[in-house]
């Protein structure tokens, strides 16, 4: 009767931590998760306002050189309509060309972002449960 009552016990405890494991893995993953999804959020936003300061930099570079243009040709509009000729054409190019490749590369950069960032948090967690187990158990 006891040894049943011990079993039961043992059971509910099995239970209860089970369940208490399963909480704080699924608490664990969603902060990592989070933390990644941050991480690249940042590195995005980064990444944003350096190529916004790229522009805006091109754009009175350009400026300049339409400037420059018309002097040589005496001819504001014509100094400016040069200027903008080498633009207009890359920029026709990059819009009708469909660049599978550069979707694929900056698909795969970020996914090994991603996993690489998981697999460091996974190593870190896997040491911490390391240190923490008694000398015995290793």
């Amino acid at each position: 009767m006891e040894e049943e009552g011990k079993e039961t016990d043992n059971s509910k405890k099995l239970r209860q931590e089970i369940r208490e494991y399963i909480e704080k893995r699924i608490e664990f993953v969603s902060i990592n998760l989070s933390e990644q999804l941050s991480l690249m959020i940042a590195h995005s936003f980064q990444r944003l306002i350096g190529v916004l300061l790229l522009a805006m930099a091109s754009f009175f570079i350009w400026f300049a050189f339409g400037f420059y243009l018309s002097g040589l040709v005496d001819s504001q509009s014509a100094g400016f309509a040069i200027a903008s000729l080498p633009l207009f054409l890359l920029g026709f190019i990059f819009f009708n060309k469909k660049s599978k490749r550069m979707t694929e590369r900056i698909q795969a950069e970020l996914i090994g972002k991603v996993i690489q960032n998981f697999d460091s948090r996974n190593g870190q967690q896997d040491q911490e449960n390391d240190a923490d187990k008694p000398e015995s158990n290793k």
